[in-house]
């Protein structure tokens, strides 16, 4: 996601000696994949939230329309249900949804609610190490970021921003919007961030108007933004998880506690970005595996996909190709190019079903 030349066609050289190393064969493959706010009540029609085990809403089993997954901003959206494939039942419409009001509050809940479901999906030995890993709140303006990290006294913690939580709500609101209607409002909305988003500043958030007031209340498309928020969030913190549990950093031996609020503070000031190809490549390729098992889990509810990791991936690569700034946010520091990370993280996914959902053992590498 580094759009200087030197830097990206240095890591595209170093990922391609660690793709030759561990014998992945790419060519002929196919690739598929701190402010409280008051929390407001659940309101008739509202789906998300719901917990896990309980029935889901009508429909909720049903797979993801067809094609969700990259889309260069700018090209036609796939269509939202495939040939001779019956369209979606009418549902009843919304009056408030959480995330199309931007909730900050119930986002932080998903994002608490979804990485419980991943460790709980993990092997034993795995889910042991990561299960008292608290998961804090990043609250700085401006910022987009994911993290696992150490404290200065050795415990193990790890953080999701308001920015990335911010910026994944708009994208599962604009993709179910597309999915729905053949709008193109996820490349509409990649590119508004890509052109307005400066470093340090609040996320960009679309004008009034952006989304339409009747589309926005559709009970199809309100459900269907829940599923892939959730799938988004899924595959970030399950990247982060994967950097715990497979030992990348020193702390993780020690498990997880509580931390204080200045402990919480000097974590969040002091992260440094650190770039390590095979660390960042096992992450993608654990989390992914923990993704997808976690919503093998969650029958007969909607079966999570690799679908948000690939929606995550086409923001960042937009944004590497639109923005006229070398360097947005800081996350773009400490990971590989999404050009790069996409194709990892599909053929992660075909292996794990082609397996028999066994997960992707990459011979050589220790993940």
């Amino acid at each position: 996601m580094i759009r200087s030349a030197c830097y990206s066609s240095a890591m595209t050289r170093a990922f391609a000696l660690v793709f030759a190393c561990i014998g992945v064969a790419t060519a002929g493959c196919e690739m598929e994949s701190g402010n409280s706010r008051p929390q407001y009540p659940q309101q008739p029609g509202y789906y998300g939230g719901y917990p896990p085990g309980q029935p889901p809403p009508p429909g909720y089993g049903q797979p993801p329309p067809p094609g969700y997954g990259p889309q260069q901003p700018g090209q036609p959206p796939p269509p939202a249900t495939a040939p001779n494939k019956p369209a979606q039942p009418p549902l009843p419409p919304v009056a408030y949804d959480p995330i199309n009001s931007t909730d900050i509050m119930f986002l932080r809940g998903r994002a608490q609610a979804v990485i419980q479901e991943l460790i709980a999906a993990l092997e034993p030995a795995n889910s042991q190490k990561v299960a008292g890993i608290p998961l804090i709140v990043d609250d700085r303006v401006g910022e987009v970021n994911a993290f696992a990290a150490c404290t200065k006294g050795g415990k193990s913690v790890m953080a999701i921003s308001d920015g990335l939580l911010d910026i994944e709500s708009h994208l599962a609101r604009a993709k179910a919007t597309d999915e729905i209607f053949g709008t193109q409002k996820t490349g509409q909305y990649i590119q508004l961030i890509a052109k307005n988003q400066k470093p340090g500043q609040p996320i960009v958030r679309p004008a009034p108007g952006f989304f339409d007031p009747g589309q926005d209340a559709d009970g199809r498309k309100v459900k269907r933004q829940h599923e892939i928020l959730d799938e988004q969030i899924a595959f970030v913190l399950g990247h982060e998880l994967g950097h715990h549990y497979l030992g990348h950093l020193p702390c993780t031996a020690s498990g997880g506690g509580g931390v204080t609020a200045a402990e919480v503070s000097h974590v969040l000031s002091n992260v440094i970005p650190i770039f390590n190809q095979p660390n960042e490549l096992g992450a993608d390729v654990s989390g992914t595996n923990n993704v997808l098992a976690a919503g093998k889990r969650r029958a007969p509810a909607y079966h999570w996909t690799e679908g948000g990791g690939l929606l995550t991936m086409q923001f960042f690569a937009g944004l590497d190709s639109m923005s006229p700034i070398d360097i947005v946010f800081g996350f773009e520091r400490s990971h590989p190019p999404p050009q790069i990370r996409t194709p990892v993280i599909q053929q992660t996914a075909s292996q794990w079903r082609s397996s028999g959902g066994q997960g992707w053992k990459i011979p050589g590498l220790p993940f």
